[in-house]
């Protein structure tokens, strides 16, 4: 895909992230438990940032070179945050939405999240440009599928527009997406449809989530389902399956990453060692800052292993620096 080509991407909620860092003064690394009930931790950094599953892949994107607009809500705090920061990417809001604000804690050995989820993406947030865009893109994202209260209709009715570009005018007649999605026939697409749908061991839609999964055999094109190991344990056990069984039935490579390693389930079967790192800055958007590389390196005709080994290195160089990653810091560590 050449770099020219505009990526519309999000289409999710979006959050101002309110980032935590308590620092041990000693060894300055990060703390490894949380103190005690009622003490002071004096020795800490809080740094606020537009974010959400679907931005901080949108901002991956276009800090690696690829003009980026990321689709979803907005506000005054959220745009002058990406002003404040220069983050490269243009924002297409979505109207009479809102940005959701987390609250999240970065430990040692990883970070914990607190979402306050006010606002939600539904049919009613769809609109002839957001449809239009949507099916022009070269990514056709779903993500935050856990974090948007009704987000089973949202993302049915994103796939539907694929199917039918006047997906308006049969939604209008009430019937539920997902009832409509599971009564539509075959259709193909263009470009890359990239599923990340964030934590999903507590959503209360999992049986839904599993028929919108099956719906998407339908679909003829390039797909990936993006999961950190707690919620490829959480869909196994949806399916009853075992993530290699997973692919298999749903016809949808399985892209798992951890802090430990790197799993590919699909035709071909690839196990990669994530990077031991001993400067630890941040984790938070790792794991976005991994797919949004490694789908970076697929618009590029990379391999399948190769663009997983290029998300790595990204990976670990926002983990270390709490920066994402140009080009050429990726080129660099790969060539050390």
């Amino acid at each position: 895909m050449p770099n020219k080509d505009m990526i519309y991407g999000g289409f999710d909620p979006s959050f101002i992230d309110i980032d935590i860092q308590p620092i041990d003064s000693k060894t300055d690394k990060l703390i490894a438990k949380l103190p005690a009930l009622g003490s002071h931790h004096t020795s800490t950094d809080i740094i606020f940032r537009p974010g959400g599953n679907g931005f901080n892949l949108c901002r991956t994107l276009a800090t690696l070179g690829r003009p980026v607009t990321y689709v979803g809500p907005s506000s005054q705090l959220f745009e002058n945050l990406l002003r404040e920061k220069n983050i490269p990417v243009q924002v297409k809001a979505i109207e009479n939405s809102e940005v959701n604000f987390t609250g999240i804690l970065n430990l040692l050995d990883g970070e914990i999240q607190f979402n306050s989820v006010k606002g939600k993406l539904s049919v009613d947030s769809l609109s002839e440009e957001l449809v239009k865009l949507y099916r022009k893109s070269p990514l056709k994202s779903i993500s935050n599928v856990s974090l948007n209260p009704s987000s089973i209709e949202w993302i049915s009715s994103l796939v539907l527009s694929l199917w039918s570009s006047d997906i308006l005018e049969i939604l209008h007649e009430g019937v539920p997406p997902l009832d409509l999605l599971q009564k539509s026939g075959e259709t193909s697409f263009e470009g890359v449809m990239f599923i990340d749908p964030s934590d999903i061991t507590n959503f209360k839609q999992k049986e839904e989530f599993r028929l919108f999964l099956l719906e998407l055999k339908k679909l003829e094109g390039e797909k990936y389902l993006s999961v950190n190991e707690n919620e490829l344990r959480c869909l196994s056990e949806i399916f009853s399956n075992s993530p290699q069984q997973l692919f298999e039935l749903l016809e949808l490579p399985i892209i798992s990453h951890s802090a430990e390693e790197v799993i590919y389930y699909g035709k071909e079967n690839i196990r990669l060692i994530s990077k031991q790192l001993e400067t630890q800055k941040t984790f938070v958007g790792a794991g976005d800052c991994f797919n949004g590389s490694f789908l970076h390196s697929i618009f590029d005709d990379n391999s399948t292993e190769d663009s997983l080994e290029y998300a790595i290195e990204a990976a670990s160089y926002l983990i270390e620096t709490g920066d994402y990653p140009s080009a050429l810091h990726i080129s660099k560590r790969i060539n050390t």
